[in-house]
């Protein structure tokens, strides 16, 4: 018992410690907003994929899985990283994402949830299919939402995003 209540602290402080950002919760983690478009690049080319994930699918059918897996309504929407993301009307938006209910628009990608993944409660955590300057690829990603600001987490890194009005 004592173990699940340390845990549970743990938990709470470093869910505490991620919602530190600037004052107006619209930056990157990092504080660099240029990340913003690697974001959205395929992985590196010299790293291999690790094929044994998809091992007894056919890349030409669809799971039940991918097709009735929805993105939560709490988390659809627009999403900027900073003020101008929201509000450009020049198309210099990288940091926007607009989430629907199967598919994450990037600046230049679109990623399409295949697989809903386990989270904990208050999360939504998805292996999603990238579409994007003449690639393929895909990744984990997992999003908490707390209030109208909302972090995607991958292995790249968090990022920080708030509701556009």
């Amino acid at each position: 018992m004592k173990r699940i209540a340390t845990v549970a602290v743990t938990l709470a402080i470093g869910l505490a410690a991620c919602q530190q950002n600037d004052p107006n919760n619209i930056a990157i983690d990092s504080g660099n907003s240029e990340n913003a478009v690697i974001e959205t690049l395929p992985p590196d080319e010299t790293v291999t994929n690790d094929d044994s994930l998809d091992e007894g699918t056919d890349s030409g059918t669809t799971s039940d899985a991918s097709t009735s897996a929805t993105i939560p309504d709490q988390y659809r929407g627009r999403w900027g990283m900073v003020v101008a993301d929201c509000t450009s009307t020049r198309g210099d938006n990288k940091g926007l994402i607009t989430i629907g209910d199967k598919t994450i628009k990037f600046f230049e990608a679109t990623a399409t949830l295949k697989e809903q993944r386990p989270a904990i409660a208050t999360s939504f955590s998805g292996d999603f299919s990238f579409t994007g300057e003449g690639q393929n690829w895909e990744k984990v990603m997992t999003f908490t939402r707390t209030g109208n600001t909302l972090k995607r987490a991958e292995d790249e890194g968090t990022f920080t995003y708030t509701r556009c009005a």
